[in-house]
């Protein structure tokens, strides 16, 4: 059975409002999604040290920063049984755009619908958010990636040359029509 959790506030502007947590299951396993916390900022860090074979494209500042945040966002994680995260996902809000910021998921959960699920958390948010569209960035090599959000309804807007610091890999510019 999963721990209870406190509520997380989930900053939605000038009104601030609860992400409601909820129980989930994929790959016939329960997991528990809710908003992140600063406490949780060093497992997202371990999960990007995974998925990054040992690179941290987002320091701790980072992740504290957007967490703590007033422009309005939405921060989930999922978490199993032993509060362990498995995936998380970031949006901000700016003017009419959500802009997925961060988004990542363990490597041997991937492909299991983990990724579209948390994806369609946060355009529930920027839809009652009002936005009209929602964007992110994705390195031009993680073709997984792309297809997820092709399949999504995500299309190519433009190439961003020597986007990722780390590597200076060049990132594909992706965005979704929400009207």
């Amino acid at each position: 059975m999963l721990k209870k959790f406190k509520r997380f506030i989930i900053n939605f502007g000038s009104a601030k409002k609860e992400f409601p947590q909820k129980q989930v299951n994929f790959l016939n396993q329960e997991f528990l999604v809710r908003g992140l916390a600063v406490e949780d900022v060093k497992q997202l860090l371990d999960l990007e040290r995974e998925i990054y074979h040992g690179e941290l494209p987002w320091k701790k500042s980072a992740f504290t920063s957007e967490i703590r945040s007033r422009i309005p966002h939405l921060y989930l994680g999922l978490f199993d049984k032993n509060d362990l995260v498995i995936a998380f996902i970031g949006c901000r809000v700016i003017g009419s755009d959500a802009h997925i910021t961060n988004f990542a998921v363990k490597p041997k959960f991937q492909k299991a619908g983990i990724g579209t699920f948390l994806m369609i958390e946060v355009e529930k948010f920027a839809v009652e958010y009002r936005c009209e569209t929602m964007s992110l960035e994705v390195r031009m090599g993680n073709k997984d990636a792309q297809r997820l959000y092709r399949k999504l309804g995500f299309v190519s807007q433009r190439i961003r040359k020597k986007y990722y610091n780390e590597t200076n890999e060049d990132a594909l510019a992706m965005i979704k029509y929400l009207q």
